[in-house]
């Protein structure tokens, strides 16, 4: 089964198999949420995307049936399959900012592997979680994504400063102004 990868730091993407996905007509379909919509008129709009959707993944094909489907659909219910071969970059991030903070180390300067995960992250860091994307009346939404901005957003600042302050205190100067450079920006 080919590998689904989904970015929300920065610009929204889809790739299966290596191939960026383009067919999400709006933002309410990549979202899954239609606002402002009646219940029914929702609810139709939902069953028609997720057709589609469980199409474009090829969740609905016969030679999938032994691979675990991208998308685990119940009336209640739309979730990532667990033993499907997915990444998501945020929680890439948050794994690889969590292996360092638990990490056993006298100091980060010293631990090359702890340093490498936090490029990595940073590496992820690719903008805001989910920059340009709206969701019309739908106030709850916007909410939450906001929220989730800035504790992302306050997380890469934090590997930014760490990285930086372990490359002065390996005098390696010239990546400590990168850093520095970076959480300016």
């Amino acid at each position: 089964m080919a590998h689904l990868s989904l970015t929300l730091l920065g610009q929204f993407q889809v790739q299966l198999a290596d191939q960026l996905l383009t067919r999400f007509e709006s933002d309410t379909v990549r979202a899954l949420l239609w606002p402002g919509y009646s219940d029914e008129s929702a609810r139709t709009n939902l069953r028609q995307t997720l057709y589609h959707l469980r199409k474009l993944l090829g969740d609905d094909r016969p030679e999938t049936a032994d691979a675990a489907p991208f998308l685990l659909i119940t009336r209640q219910t739309i979730a990532l399959h667990p033993a499907a071969p997915y990444q998501v970059d945020v929680r890439q991030f948050g794994a690889l900012l969590a292996a360092t903070a638990s990490h056993a180390h006298r100091t980060l300067a010293a631990c090359t592997v702890c340093r490498q995960r936090l490029q990595q992250s940073v590496g992820l860091y690719q903008g805001e979680f989910l920059a340009v994307f709206t969701i019309a009346d739908s106030d709850e939404f916007e909410e939450r994504r906001r929220i989730t901005q800035e504790q992302l957003h306050g997380q890469a600042l934090t590997a930014l400063t760490q990285l930086a302050d372990a490359d002065e205190a390996l005098m390696d100067f010239a990546a400590a102004q990168r850093y520095a450079d970076r959480q300016l920006q």
